[in-house]
């Protein structure tokens, strides 16, 4: 029985697959091409006739790199050009030109095997990343383990986390310390301008019986007090200056009554003694006598009044020193209420800030964190790669094979944060991008 012959589309079919399972063996086996930092080792022999002899080329003994120009110096035949080309286009370069420089009359046997392939880069969230030897059917995954793993961001940002809310807890606990003492030395200022008692705020009262709130509100009752009372003191002691004045006024007022009262006799006296020298029957050494003497009271009763002049004066001055002294010492204090308003506002600015970055250290950068932990597990992997002059950015995948010279580029897989993350999620892609 013989066996029917193919039809002529079954034919077509068996062709094309036939075709199609070439094509994809030549991509698989694409032979690879040299590039810049490639180090190449070259043999070179040949076969002398007379002997039978297998002749080593010496020369060639080494290893020889790929300089940044794509061309590889070789002995005898100076520089070949290698970036791009296969060994075996090279070995056959290298064959050729040995043949025409010494004279053969066949070519040699020369061989070039790549020793050490160009470095290939690991960048990104990665433990460390930098420039590594590159090997054979490598795959973006094994660069990543290479490159130390994946960073273990989460747990160094949640351990940052907890160093920053400690830091915001005691910065909070000191701000909180010091808007309560100038809350007080506001009340107290408040005090001294108005010279009423002090009145606390009712926030500091209610909280009067704790250690720290009674000793600021006993550090300010007692600065007060010392404060009034050495401005008592000082208004006293001008009281008593004045007192002073004042009866040594009533002494000097009662003395020069009594001055009057002495002029008014002599003058008396001096005109009955003129009237006797008028007549012959005084002399005229009494009548000058008593000239001198009432010069004499005239003076003392001016220098009297001159004195209670004085002492209204420094009555007036004493006056003119309490007000001094007291609008001095409220001038002070509303000096000192203003720059303490100003460090309140300052403080609580502060104990606002630190208070947001405890809510951000504690919830919700934590919750971005963790939100965004599959991130790191699953990472977006891109590989930048040169082709002649020109470099493009491929996506792949784990188990895609690199090529010496690629740029594997690591970065999480960031989660859309929601709003009250978003602050978390920023701060986790930020340092963990641009290694």
């Amino acid at each position: 029985m013989r066996t029917p012959a193919p039809s002529r589309h079954a034919a077509a079919r068996l062709a094309l697959a036939f075709l199609l399972a070439a094509t994809g063996t030549a991509l698989a086996e694409e032979p690879y091409r040299l590039g810049p930092q490639d180090q190449l080792e070259v043999k070179v022999s040949d076969l002398r006739a007379g002997t039978g002899e297998a002749y080593q080329w010496q020369a060639f003994n080494g290893e020889f790199t790929v300089a940044p120009s794509g061309q590889v110096a070789l002995p005898v035949v100076g520089e070949i050009e290698a970036s791009g080309r296969t060994t075996t286009e090279v070995a056959a370069d290298l064959a050729e030109r040995l043949r025409a420089k010494a004279g053969l009359a066949a070519k040699p046997d020369a061989s070039v095997q790549i020793v050490k392939f160009r470095p290939f880069y690991v960048m990104g969230s990665v433990e460390k990343p930098g420039e590594y030897d590159y090997r054979p059917q490598l795959s973006v995954l094994q660069a990543v383990s290479i490159a130390g793993g994946m960073q273990r961001v989460p747990t160094d940002i949640l351990l940052r986390f907890t160093r920053e809310a400690v830091q915001a807890r005691g910065d909070i606990q000191e701000l909180s310390a010091t808007r309560l003492a100038l809350i007080a030395r506001q009340a107290r200022l408040d005090a001294e301008i108005r010279d009423t008692a002090i009145t606390f705020p009712t926030e500091l009262q209610s909280r009067s019986k704790e250690a720290e709130i009674a000793r600021i509100l006993r550090e300010e009752r007692l600065a007060l007090d010392t404060r009034r009372a050495a401005l008592d003191a000082q208004i006293v002691n001008l009281k008593h200056y004045k007192d002073f004045l004042t009866e040594q006024i009533a002494s000097l007022t009662t003395k020069d009554a009594k001055t009057a009262d002495q002029l008014d006799v002599m003058k008396s006296e001096l005109a009955r003694i003129t009237g006797l020298v008028a007549k012959g029957l005084s002399a005229m050494p009494r009548q000058i006598e008593a000239s001198q003497t009432i010069a004499t009271l005239e003076s003392n009763r001016l220098d009297i009044q001159i004195a209670v002049i004085r002492a209204r004066q420094d009555i007036s001055k004493a006056d003119r020193d309490i007000l001094d002294l007291k609008d001095q010492r409220r001038n002070v204090a509303l000096q000192e209420s203003a720059e303490t308003r100003i460090k309140l506002n300052e403080t609580e600015a502060k104990l606002g800030a630190a208070g947001n970055l405890l809510r951000q250290a504690e919830i919700t950068s934590p919750a971005a964190v963790l939100a965004n932990s599959e991130a790191f597990a699953k990472p977006d992997y891109l590989i930048l790669r040169r082709r002649g002059t020109k470099a493009e950015t491929l996506p792949a995948d784990e188990d895609d094979l690199l090529q010496p010279g690629d740029v594997v580029r690591v970065q999480p897989r960031m989660n859309a944060p929601s709003p009250s993350a978003a602050g978390g999620a920023s701060a986790l892609a930020g340092p963990a991008n641009d290694e």
